[in-house]
């Protein structure tokens, strides 16, 4: 018979136990069951505890996936009522509620842009219609009718574009008697020695890549359409010469920039074939952006995203880098101290403190609320002198923020630090002298997002082509994106300016500086979208007019 401890049960009185193995007394056996028993609970507690933030982390990031694929990607916090009702400070100044009797105030009625089409910048042809000569005798008195006015009907046609061959003919003279040599007419320019292709046919590859995101093998599938098949070897190989015949002008940009004092910077991954290992691998494009009076964006290409790509392109920069929190950027401040001042995006660390709203609504509106009354500054800080925005701000932003710290630090003392609160505290503590730096200079912005909107390209082009075909392709890419942005960031016309540039730098290169955007634009200001420059100011004005609405409702 088996006993329950495992030992053999034995008839008549149990043999006493051996020396060194005696039986602890009854109260040490009961406290050492206490012991496990608290052990045990306070294991399981704890495996509960990590179990259950786990969860949490899981939960949080499944609906972080569930809003990039189903929802909207605004951060705009929509709670009707719930402006004002967090305890933001002691010292906050609440709005007055309306009186009871009075009546809210009607929604202002939304504008919506006319439906009429603007045919102003397009070429008029005036095509007449006239009627039979019998029909313009009069058939009663036989006299001739008088013109009285006309009718006018307008058709929108479109006329394709066509591939030509243009033959340049170079006639030789020479003397039968004297035999002092031939003499022929120069022959017209090439953008590219040796090439076939017009400065038009590269202008027009080129921003059917890089502007309008079109692979080479659709452009090669075009021009068959055309009528004549242009290998995508071929291709690929005038792109590559356009960018090493463009190189001068985008050295020319990236010694501009970074004379500026503030540089706005971002990166986005791309996939490059080729490299020692077999498949592809993860480069990264990085975009440099210069103030308004170095108003030229800048790419670089680097085969991964280690600090020596921002290390070797800012070397020798002095200003303020605006930038996300990504750690190669350390390297930089660290050790220049002096000479590049770090600042941070107000809305990295909103989104952060967005994502947290699931499991803190209340703490996350508190903290995301303070960051509207930041944005509210912002706004109306927009079209005022450097000096005006720096004094709004240290009038109105430094006290919002001297509040906001203290949130965060009394939050800091009552939140998990695995939480999705916990880190957005953690982010937004770490990363708070740089997050006040904007308001120490009126140049600064409150975020990094004019970065992100002109990376928004690359994003674009990249669902399109996939990936480079080698690693080779990058910095060429990113010479030719950097002429394509500043056409964009200028508002060209993109075929002339491009053509321009193709010609002037293969017949005289030492005019680069004329090709610059900013000032290509005032040399020719008739390739200058001013209809564009026009809407988006209007976008602006209804954007402002929308936000100061929705304040005035808060």
């Amino acid at each position: 018979m088996i006993n329950p401890l495992g030992r053999n049960a034995q008839s008549g009185p149990a043999s006493p136990p051996v020396s060194g193995d005696a039986a602890p007394p009854g109260d040490a056996r009961q406290q050492r069951i206490q012991d496990l028993l608290a052990a045990l609970d306070q294991a399981t507690s704890r495996a509960n505890e990590e179990l259950t933030q786990e969860n949490d982390r899981l939960r949080q990031e499944l609906e972080r996936y569930r809003r990039y694929v189903y929802g909207r990607r605004s951060e705009r916090c929509d709670d009707p009522g719930q402006g004002h009702l967090f305890a933001f400070g002691e010292d906050l100044e609440v709005a007055p509620e309306a009186e009871p009797e009075a009546p809210m105030p009607a929604a202002p009625r939304k504008s919506r842009p006319s439906r009429t089409l603007d045919f102003s910048r397009l070429p008029h042809v005036r095509i007449e219609h006239d009627v039979p000569e019998a029909d313009k005798t009069c058939s009663c008195c036989g006299r001739s009718k008088a013109r009285i006015g006309e009718d006018e009907r307008r058709e929108l046609e479109f006329i394709p574009a066509r591939l030509e061959v243009r033959v340049h003919v170079l006639p030789k003279y020479a003397c039968s008697h004297c035999h002092d040599g031939v003499k022929s007419p120069d022959g017209p320019e090439r953008p590219l020695p040796g090439c076939i292709a017009g400065a038009g046919l590269l202008s027009q590859l080129l921003i059917s890549k890089f502007i309008d995101h079109l692979t080479l093998y659709r452009f090669e599938g075009i021009a068959v359409r055309y009528g004549l098949h242009l290998p995508r070897a071929t291709l690929c190989d005038w792109v590559r010469k356009a960018a090493e015949l463009m190189g001068p002008l985008y050295d020319l940009q990236k010694q501009l920039v970074l004379q500026s004092p503030v540089i706005w910077t971002d990166d986005t991954p791309v996939k490059a074939l080729g490299g020692e290992a077999p498949g592809s691998l993860t480069t990264r494009f990085w975009l440099y952006h210069g103030d308004e009076d170095h108003s030229y964006d800048v790419y670089d290409h680097t085969a991964s995203r280690k600090r020596d790509g921002p290390a070797t392109f800012l070397a020798g920069f002095v200003g303020y880098l605006q930038a996300d929190a990504y750690a190669g950027y350390d390297g930089l401040y660290l050790g220049s101290p002096s000479a590049i001042h770090e600042v941070a995006c107000w809305a990295h660390a909103r989104r952060k403190f967005y994502d947290a709203r699931s499991s803190s609504p209340g703490n996350a509106g508190l903290i995301l609320e303070a960051i509207r009354r930041l944005y509210d500054v912002e706004d109306r800080v927009r079209g005022l002198s450097v000096e005006a925005r720096q004094a709004l701000r240290a009038q109105e932003a430094v006290p919002i923020l001297e509040r906001l710290r203290g949130d965060l630090d009394r939050l800091a003392d009552q939140s998990l630090p695995k939480s999705a609160l916990g880190q957005a505290l953690t982010y937004a503590r770490n990363q708070w002298k740089a997050l006040c730096r904007y308001t120490e200079d009126g140049r600064l912005t409150i975020d990094n997002n004019v970065a992100e909107r002109r990376l928004r390209d690359q994003a674009i082009g990249r669902k399109n082509w996939l990936f480079l075909g080698n690693v080779d392709a990058g910095p060429r890419a990113a010479v030719l994106s950097t002429i394509m942005a500043g056409a964009k960031r200028h508002r060209l016309e993109p075929w002339a300016y491009v053509k321009d540039v193709l010609m002037t730098l293969s017949v005289a290169p030492e005019r680069v500086e004329d090709l610059l955007p900013d000032r290509w634009a005032r040399n020719h200001p008739g390739h200058v979208l001013t209809h564009r420059l026009e809407e988006s100011r209007e976008r602006a004005r209804r954007r402002d007019a929308k936000r100061a609405d929705r304040r005035k409702r808060k």
